[in-house]
């Protein structure tokens, strides 16, 4: 979660600019402000130029637009314009919070935290910087500190369902399973309507290997949300895992409607259809699941499920190693 959009204006006489301009320059931010408030990113990118061409100082013009570059996915340029803002204003906490959460999505997770440390020392119970921290810190397997900060943005705020799927999660990444399960029926106490809590069971049974009660857990998120991707998918990977193989197909296929681009449906559809005996369907899929995601084709290689497909001329191609490109050359698509 971002901070909002700031419609806050310097003392002009700092700024050794006119009246007149400041009141453009302020019309400008307001205009932007208001277009980011109604998701116009494009037409609030034109107003907030503007107000930084008529000011280059107006540490708040460059906080709204560094907004707009994280809304349209331009994190190079919204990383930017948030630096501008804490060279302009060293103790923006917003700039400094949401340099923190591009850096994260950037992957530099160190940066990030030290970006969080910092409004932390004058905002420690801050659960939304809390929370961030946390979940960076689970970017870098560092479970039992992401735990700390999720335990403490819930005591701040025990309805904070994000921390405590995300505190289920990291105990799923230890291995901790009668955890999980106590993270989810807390989250079922809080919001018993949560599909979250079935979810966080489902999968903690499923890595545990407890089937049925996956199966069970499942179902009941999918009661909750029929068409819920997560549930299908994962649903359909604990059939597969039961040999309920038309089940499962039945499954990923209804994943993959809502996210047709899901890789791990696709390879785990393809593997279904080899044990139906569906050559053609399996490679199909297989060879989806490998344009999505490159890697599946190492995946593949080695995977006994696919033994009776290892000599078929198709699935050697579509597993193929891509040939390294000489020099000069492009490496072929694939």
């Amino acid at each position: 979660m971002h901070p909002p959009p700031q419609r806050v204006y310097a003392d002009p006489r700092a700024w050794n600019i006119d009246m007149s301009t400041i009141k453009l320059e302020e019309r400008y931010i307001d205009l932007g402000v208001k277009f980011i408030n109604e998701e116009d990113p494009e037409r609030a990118l034109r107003y907030l130029n503007r107000a930084i061409t008529l000011n280059p100082a107006s540490y708040i013009a460059y906080y709204n637009r560094g907004t707009v570059h994280d809304m349209l996915n331009r994190l190079e340029d919204a990383l930017s314009d948030y630096e501008r803002t804490l060279e302009l204003q060293p103790n923006h906490l917003a700039s400094l919070y949401n340099r923190g959460v591009v850096l994260r999505e950037l992957g530099r997770s160190e940066e990030a935290i030290a970006c969080f440390d910092s409004v932390l020392r004058y905002e420690p119970d801050n659960d939304d910087v809390i929370f961030n921290r946390g979940v960076t810190l689970a970017d870098l397997e560092r479970f039992p500190e992401a735990i700390e900060c999720y335990d403490k943005a819930i005591r701040l705020v025990p309805s904070k369902l994000d921390a405590r799927i995300a505190k289920g999660e990291a105990f799923i990444e230890c291995g901790q399973y009668d955890r999980v399960e106590l993270a989810a029926d807390e989250i079922l106490e809080v919001n018993p309507g949560s599909v979250e809590g079935h979810l966080l069971k489902g999968l903690a049974r499923l890595d545990g290997e407890q089937l049925s009660g996956a199966l069970e857990a499942f179902a009941k998120a999918i009661e909750i949300v029929p068409d819920d991707h997560v549930a299908l998918l994962h649903r359909g990977i604990t059939f597969l895992r039961l040999c309920r193989n038309e089940e499962a197909v039945q499954d990923l296929k209804a994943a993959l409607k809502n996210h047709p681009d899901c890789d791990e449906a696709f390879y785990n559809l393809a593997i279904a259809y080899v044990k139906l005996g569906q050559r053609d369907s399996a490679l199909d899929a297989l060879q989806t699941a490998v344009e999505i995601h490159p890697p599946r084709r190492t995946e593949a290689r080695g995977a006994k499920e696919f033994e009776p497909l290892r000599s078929e001329p198709r699935f050697k191609a579509v597993v193929a190693r891509r040939a390294r490109a000489k020099k000069g050359e492009k490496p072929s698509p694939g």
